[in-house]
């Protein structure tokens, strides 16, 4: 019988998918809050953007925080000049740059433009305006 019983048992808890259950209790009480930084302006800055050869250097005006402090990355894109379709931008401007510049090297034969937007950790600020087109030529 103890061993019939045990085998139910055993065969139950495989059936049943082994359930666990759990709970949080809270163990402290008081009032908690949080800071935030908040960007001054709505957008980045409108980038410029100068051409040697294949070479497209992208500058911009440093974001800030409203409480001071400048923001310590941002997101370049580059645009299509003439459809505005967004393009796939080289290694040194891609990903969060730090600091407000980037040259992107071997940049396609067309008219570009660039746009930059503020990032801090997983924040992201609002994208700024297209810089004025620049042309790569042969």
């Amino acid at each position: 019988m103890r061993l019939a019983l045990s085998v139910f048992v055993t065969a139950l808890a495989v059936l049943s998918g082994g359930s666990a259950f759990a709970s949080w209790q809270a163990t402290g009480n008081g009032i908690g809050s949080a800071r935030s930084k908040a960007m001054s302006g709505t957008a980045a800055a409108k980038p410029t953007a100068t051409v040697a050869s294949h070479d497209v250097t992208v500058s911009w005006t440093a974001s800030t925080f409203a409480t001071g402090g400048s923001v310590p990355a941002y997101i370049v894109k580059r645009y299509d000049g003439l459809l505005g379709g967004l393009q796939t931008i080289g290694v040194a401007c891609s990903g969060l740059v730090s600091g407000t510049s980037c040259v992107e090297s071997g940049v396609p034969t067309g008219t570009w433009k660039y746009s930059v937007t503020p990032a801090a950790g997983a924040w992201r600020g609002v994208e700024g305006p297209q810089s004025d087109p620049v042309v790569v030529t042969l």
